[in-house]
């Protein structure tokens, strides 16, 4: 017998590897079923490591409306139609000004969120891959890049998947005062600013509505949807994901590829 949550009052749904299919897209199958949630009078929100550019797109697509959409992997909370932002935490400078000196010396491909800009040295195999698979258009500042001034919201190394923990011994002893390491991808690591997280964005969402977290249900599939899946009342991820991923969540569906949100949610919640 197919278990029903009945008191279920929000999905928070990641988006890369998870609700997207790999050629960043979502099938109007999913369409529908986002659809059909919103009209059992169920929330949804999209819990991404993603700036406000490359998120509003799939928001749309959905016909979500005008709703929160946590980005950042937590830094921001950001409305989808209005574009109010309802919360934000941004990475210190000095973090900043140290990660990029790092970077420089080892010559990683390290980018900045700043204004819902994606700041980049210059193009490259990196930057190419990050446009490609989130729709995202990259200014190339050379090394005015590193005089900046305004805080990030983020910075993202990207590099081969063998190569971040090495990346993260680097970085760690000198920034981990100011900022916390993830994983939002095999090749991915995000460096946010302290006490941010999915999953303290969401509590905070929920607060805010006066509901409780107990009545939420999330979906990831990657380090960082690690922070909301142990916090919300039942937790479901992706085929596709880690194997330390699925250890933390409560259920598993099927791949992103192949609908397995949407799939899940049809039996379980319509």
């Amino acid at each position: 017998m197919t278990m029903k949550f009945t008191d279920t009052r929000l999905l928070a749904i990641d988006l890369d590897e998870t609700l997207l299919r790999s050629d960043n897209t979502v099938s109007n199958y999913t369409k529908e079923i986002m659809n059909a949630v919103r009209g059992r009078g169920i929330d949804i929100v999209l819990a991404t490591g993603r700036m406000y550019q490359t998120a509003e797109p799939v928001g749309r697509a959905l016909g979500l409306g005008n709703v929160p959409m946590i980005l950042y992997s937590g830094g921001v909370i950001q409305e989808l139609e209005s574009k109010e932002i309802l919360f934000e935490r941004t990475v210190p400078i000095e973090a900043v000004h140290e990660a990029f000196t790092i970077a420089k010396y080892y010559k990683w491909h390290m980018q900045s969120y700043v204004d819902d800009r994606l700041l980049c040295h210059h193009q490259n195999e990196q930057s190419d891959l990050y446009e490609r698979q989130t729709g995202a258009r990259a200014e190339f500042l050379g090394d005015a890049l590193y005089d900046i001034q305004e805080e990030p919201n983020k910075l993202i190394v990207i590099e081969e998947p063998e190569h971040i923990d090495t990346i993260i011994s680097e970085l760690g002893p000198t920034v981990y005062e100011y900022v916390e390491l993830v994983r939002s991808q095999a090749n991915f690591l995000e460096i946010l600013p302290k006490h941010v997280s999915k999953g303290l964005a969401l509590e905070h969402l929920v607060q805010h509505r006066e509901y409780d977290i107990s009545h939420v249900i999330s979906f990831g599939n990657a380090d960082n949807d690690v922070s909301m899946l142990s916090r919300t009342g039942y937790s479901v991820v992706v085929q596709n994901a880690t194997a330390y991923v699925k250890s933390v969540a409560k259920d598993r569906c099927g791949h992103h590829d192949a609908d397995g949100v949407a799939h899940w949610i049809e039996e379980h919640i319509l």
